[in-house]
């Protein structure tokens, strides 16, 4: 039923927009990945990087509620939140007109049964401003300010020195903006030759170096184009996520996978 009710809220229309609050921020479709995905994998550190309207945040939420393991940190200073609290209001039965985006999320989760597997944090994110969550990350999701190259390349630089050893970034739009979509493929294209572009290490402390210098050294990364046709969106300037997935390099899994000969 928990899930019933997130999905119900998604695809709920916006009011006095023609568009549901998964449109709204493109992820109608992408969010159902993410709760696949986490259902799968059972993640315990979960971070998304600009939250909207919260679509993705409840999928990812409802399944770690039904894994009861794992916890999404959502960041987002709400920047956006003047122009969403009135046509969201309707559907939360409420008026908004008076909320915080804070007291909004808080509300949203309660009401879907899911406050206690997130923690949101009211950050301004920049290339230079992220979220530390102090312990190795599992899955991160960026859908923030920026995801040119630019933004691609800070957020490898301050996030691959803290990534688990099985884990996967998203960064949303970049695989469908140009510049974007180059730089990872030649970024990638570096760590399978197990090479570090300069840009990635420069202002690391040693230990981030280190880490950096094992992950890549150790792991493999594949790079995931996941685009969306123009009949499947509404929205169409974010109709693409660029997955990075990241694994150790060996002839078998190692996270509590059986395999069979």
């Amino acid at each position: 039923m928990s899930l019933e009710k997130v999905i119900r809220y998604i695809n709920s229309k916006v009011e006095g927009h023609d568009v549901t609050v998964g449109q709204m921020y493109g992820t109608e479709n992408f969010c159902h990945l993410l709760y696949s995905l986490v259902k799968m994998e059972q993640p315990d550190t979960i971070i998304e990087l600009g939250v909207g309207a919260g679509a993705t945040t409840c999928m990812m939420a409802q399944a770690v509620k039904e894994n009861n393991k794992g916890f999404v940190f959502a960041i987002d200073n709400g920047d956006q939140w003047k122009e969403m609290k009135i046509p969201l209001q309707k559907i939360l039965g409420e008026s908004l007109a008076d909320e915080s985006y804070e007291n909004f999320l808080h509300k949203l989760l309660e009401k879907l049964e899911l406050e206690k597997y997130v923690h949101f944090k009211n950050i301004t994110l920049t290339n230079k401003q992220f979220f530390d969550p102090k312990k190795p990350v599992d899955l991160l999701f960026f859908d923030a300010h920026d995801s040119g190259p630019l933004g691609c390349i800070s957020l490898l630089h301050y996030y691959l020195p803290k990534m688990n050893k099985y884990s996967s970034i998203f960064i949303d739009r970049a695989s469908t903006i140009h510049h974007a979509y180059l730089v990872l493929e030649q970024i990638i294209k570096h760590f399978q030759n197990k090479a570090i572009p300069e840009c990635l290490l420069s202002a690391l402390d040693d230990k981030e170096i280190k880490n950096l210098r094992h992950i890549v050294s150790t792991s493999k990364f594949t790079l995931i184009h996941l685009t969306e046709t123009g009949k499947a969106k509404i929205n169409k300037t974010q109709n693409s996520t660029a997955w990075i997935k990241i694994e150790p390099i060996d002839l078998y899994h190692h996270n509590h996978v059986e395999t069979f000969v």
